[in-house]
């Protein structure tokens, strides 16, 4: 399967009269390989960035690139493709109407990357090129600035090292206790995975802080509904049984956790 648009990867493929409104150009703190990623990645549009996208459905994918509904209705979507090995090109439409054309180029520039984005509208008056190309910049800075932070955390989680023990104190239990009900997460690390100490019923237990998909935060804990998410793509999972409850085609689960036993005043964590 590949992109609705026919020639997607030419510009204005639709012949219309494309007007330039802006150029935006910045240095990304990651390297290239994290801005592909997120670039194909989809999912993390209605969730990264909830107060840009209030509706996102796929309706296909692949390694051309991606096409979403924008509305319920399915008559406004957004496509985009890979136009060559360094650039690739967003286009939206309204009623099968193309309303905008964006262009992006990134280029290596070893642990970071620059990115060059230029912004084409059909028909726009020269007196309102201005107005539209300070909209468009304002809105690709906070995506970028929203975006960079999740492949920082992303990058630094894929390289980073771990503590690799069965079995560590973490505390006294009071003192665990106190931290927890001020709001103060308690974490700690065993066979190289993360956990963070969480009060449930009354007892103490520990759960992943790294989702399993993509390594993004688990720090949002629902106590009382069993839950914990992450907020990069909205996966959700039961904190009993590590099973991912959202989305319902997820495939992958929480990883054993360790059991906390109290010895002495102290909590210990030690993997079964």
């Amino acid at each position: 399967m590949t992109a609705n648009q026919h020639h997607a990867e030419t510009f204005n493929p639709n012949a219309l009269t494309m007007v330039q409104v802006a150029t935006y150009e910045r240095l990304i703190q990651v390297p290239l390989v994290r801005v592909w990623e997120n670039v194909l990645d989809w999912e993390h549009l209605p969730y990264l960035h909830d107060t840009t996208f209030n509706y996102v459905e796929l309706d296909a994918g692949g390694q051309w690139g991606w096409r979403t509904w924008s509305n319920a209705d399915h008559t406004d979507h957004v496509e985009l493709t890979l136009a060559s090995a360094d650039s690739y090109v967003a286009r939206s439409y309204q009623a099968g109407h193309q309303i905008s054309e964006i262009w992006t180029t990134l280029t290596d520039a070893g642990d970071s990357t620059q990115v060059q984005v230029r912004f084409f509208m059909p028909n726009i008056e020269e007196k309102k090129i201005e107005k539209l190309g300070q909209v468009m910049t304002s809105l690709y800075t906070q995506l970028w600035d929203e975006d960079e932070a999740m492949m920082q955390q992303r990058h630094k989680r894929l390289h980073e090292d771990r503590d690799n023990r069965p079995e560590r104190i973490l505390g006294e239990e009071e003192g665990i206790r106190s931290k927890l009900a001020g709001g103060d997460a308690v974490t700690f690390q065993l066979r190289r995975r993360e956990y963070q100490i969480a009060e449930v019923e009354g007892r103490l237990v520990a759960i992943p802080t790294i989702c399993p998909h993509l390594m993004g935060p688990l720090l949002a804990i629902d106590t009382k509904g069993g839950l914990v998410r992450c907020p990069w793509h909205g996966y959700q999972f039961d904190i009993e049984s590590g099973k991912c409850v959202f989305p319902e085609h997820a495939d992958c689960t929480l990883p054993a956790t360790p059991e906390l036993n109290l010895s002495n005043g102290n909590i210990i964590a030690r993997m079964s």
